[in-house]
């Protein structure tokens, strides 16, 4: 029987500017070592996988911190980059997107050369059964995600090689809609411009069994045609939270997952980043309180997105 355990740490926001807005940066330190602490106790736990949005700036100061802290895990890591983890295209100083998969991306000597060219996304067999398929959705002109005509070629080519396996795809940006923010024309680059393209090309690949996104700071699980979408809670924004996952192929041959959030802080700080998201929402982004407080029950998620399993069918 072929069986898994895993977690999913997404949008820490190591910050230079420490805490701001939503996020309590301040914090992030203290957050991660806490998840690295549970997670090294668990002595099944086979790998973490980071979706992104390691940082705020990208300043070398965030990078320094998160590598203090992420060096005491003592799981394999895999990481793939979101929107903040590369300076914007009017500084000089910070990490740009060919820094960050060098840095990250084992199979960075692979990728295109030119500085434009997404860098970041790799392919690593966990099992002999299953393959986690890792993206770069960042763009350099904004915070919206695309997958660049490169990486589309290589991933159905990946796909192609790994027919017979139980596939996981991480995207920072979800590929679908998973809030009523997603309709405001100020706020559709929480989803992935290239989603629908994407979502086809998996329809097509039936070995595609779950895709794991970040961006969103969303606790949020979907079923798209036997294919869970399962959107994570960020560590230093509202509620504080990240997931593990138990796959699972019994005797039958019939896939399994099963998974759990957990609370990353303590309940006072929690309810301290519940009130910092009402007030950015509300008070600086200037939406009406009631469709702010709906943005937090989303955020938080519901029971089945916090906990739940699927059977996948054969």
């Amino acid at each position: 029987m072929t069986s898994l355990h895993f977690a999913q740490i997404s949008d820490i926001h190591f910050s230079s500017l420490g805490s701001h807005h939503e996020l309590l940066s301040n914090h992030a330190s203290d957050i991660l070592a806490g998840i690295i602490a549970n997670l090294n106790e668990q002595a099944d736990l086979d790998f973490v996988l980071v979706t992104g949005d390691l940082f705020d700036t990208a300043e070398q100061v965030e990078f320094d911190q998160f590598q203090s802290v992420i060096k005491n895990l003592e799981k394999p890591y895999y990481i793939i980059p979101g929107n903040h983890d590369r300076r914007p295209l009017d500084r000089s100083e910070g990490l740009t997107r060919r820094d960050f998969a060098r840095h990250f991306n084992p199979q960075f000597d692979q990728r295109p050369t030119v500085p434009e060219a997404q860098a970041g996304y790799w392919s690593i067999t966990v099992d002999p059964h299953v393959q986690i398929i890792g993206l770069d959705s960042i763009r350099d002109a904004d915070w919206g995600g695309v997958i660049d005509d490169v990486q589309l070629r290589w991933l159905e080519q990946d796909l192609d090689t790994h027919l017979d396996k139980f596939v996981i795809v991480a995207v920072h940006h979800p590929l679908h809609k998973l809030a009523p923010v997603d309709d405001h024309p100020n706020f559709t680059n929480f989803v992935c411009d290239s989603g629908e393209e994407l979502l086809k090309l998996f329809d097509s690949y039936p070995q595609v069994k779950l895709v794991l996104t970040g961006h969103h700071h969303q606790t949020k699980v979907d079923d798209l045609g036997d294919r869970l979408h399962a959107a994570a809670p960020s560590t230093t924004i509202y509620p504080l939270a990240y997931r593990t996952f138990r796959l699972t192929q019994p005797d039958d041959g019939r896939w399994q997952i099963d998974w759990q959030t957990h609370n990353a802080a303590a309940p006072q700080l929690i309810d301290q980043a519940r009130a910092a998201m009402i007030d950015a929402w509300h008070n600086a982004a200037g939406f009406d309180l009631d469709f702010v407080e709906q943005h937090a029950v989303l955020a938080l998620g519901n029971e089945t997105d916090r906990h739940g399993n699927h059977i996948f069918d054969a």
